[in-house]
């Protein structure tokens, strides 16, 4: 009866050591993560934000992409309904999704060009302009330097 009760106290000692451990291993984590006593240099307006879908609308390349994509679709719309006479729903059904995945396949092709310029022109601005971060601006719910038509500006200059 003894040894129980013996285990139970060092079982509870035990539980308020790893406790009062953990309480400060995050306080000293808050502090670090914080910069608590140090001098970064970083504003508040270090966070830009972009109006993505803006940008992508109007950025270099993608009427062509646009034409290409409207031409391919009309061809492969052509070749299936070519292929696919005579077969029965569950071919045509296999055929499509076959027709689907180059069409997707064909349009990540075009479109990596130029998702690509648009976000190296972000990159660009946010070092030019000396943010750390620049997110979409649907995410923002308060602050960050807006920034879309600097990277509108620097995607024109590209060109």
């Amino acid at each position: 009866m003894m040894m129980e009760f013996a285990n139970k106290k060092n079982v509870k000692v035990i539980s308020l050591i790893i406790a009062a451990i953990f309480v400060i291993g995050v306080f000293v984590l808050s502090l670090t993560q914080s910069n608590f006593g140090k001098e970064t240099g970083v504003s508040d307006s270090a966070i830009g934000c972009v109006e993505y879908q803006n940008i992508m609308r109007g950025a270099p390349g993608l009427n062509e992409v646009q034409v290409t994509m409207r031409e391919e679709v009309t061809n492969a719309q052509k070749e299936f309904d070519e292929k696919s006479k005579g077969m029965n729903d569950a071919d045509k059904s296999k055929l499509m999704k076959e027709y689907q995945e180059k069409l997707t396949a064909k349009e990540k092709e075009l479109l990596d060009p130029v998702t690509k310029k648009v976000n190296d022109a972000i990159a660009a601005v946010g070092k030019r302009k000396g943010l750390v971060i620049v997110v979409d601006k649907s995410t923002v719910v308060y602050g960050g330097a807006d920034v879309t038509a600097d990277v509108t500006a620097e995607l024109k200059k590209s060109k």
